[in-house]
């Protein structure tokens, strides 16, 4: 997707993180010479979990959505400066709205997570809302750090931060194997009642006779 050149990064100061992400903000020539932002963590490679995420599938994608949540309230927040970078800096790509097709790919993501979630709560014979509400709010707790520090702290963060791949393969996972799980149990239920019908309003249906022999 096409992203705004950020010469702004050039102000930070710290080390640099690591840039696997789905969706990212900087540019890799960028993300790979300028300093890190000490602030929230950057995406690992698709088989890492973040530090302090859940690992179960459920959990782990409740905390993607509730980290990308952050990131797109932040989003909001923040447009002023991004738009002021822009027009310091300069842009080849013109948008009303600054990362406008980041964040449209941001909120379908968003749903995508949404979407695995609910069909895990639905195929689940135990109710696990509860732990997707926990998981949730550690997502959005990798944005307090920062939220406390300068608004050019939050604003670098942001630029560096992106949704972790393993995210993305979870979430379609999870969503995969809770719908067939729902399926089953779906069938199972509407095959007992069937039977259940069966038996007690109509006498069992003899089997065909086999065919004489000639």
């Amino acid at each position: 997707m096409p992203m705004a050149p950020l010469l702004a990064l050039m102000l930070l100061a710290s080390d640099p993180p690591a840039p696997d992400s789905v969706i990212s903000t900087a540019p890799p020539a960028v993300a790979a010479t300028a300093p890190k932002v000490d602030a929230a963590p950057a995406g690992g490679s698709e088989d890492d979990i973040p530090p302090g995420a859940p690992t179960d599938d459920y959990g782990f994608v409740a905390w993607c959505y509730g980290a990308l949540g952050e990131y797109l309230s932040i989003y909001d927040d923040i447009k002023p400066d991004l738009k002021a970078i822009d027009k310091m800096f300069g842009s080849p790509v013109v948008e009303a709205e600054p990362y406008h097709e980041d964040m449209a790919a941001a909120r379908v993501a968003e749903k995508r997570f949404a979407a695995a979630m609910e069909s895990a709560e639905k195929a689940s014979p135990q109710p696990i809302a509860q732990h997707g509400v926990e998981s949730i709010d550690k997502g959005r707790a990798i944005w307090s750090v920062v939220r406390l520090k300068t608004r050019r702290n939050l604003v670098d963060a942001w630029l560096f931060w992106g949704v972790p791949n393993r995210c993305e393969t979870t979430a379609k996972t999870l969503k995969t194997r809770s719908t067939l799980l729902g399926q089953a149990l779906t069938f199972g239920s509407a095959s007992a009642e069937a039977q259940d019908k069966s038996l007690g309003d109509a006498p069992a249906t003899p089997p065909a006779s086999p065919p004489k022999p000639d």
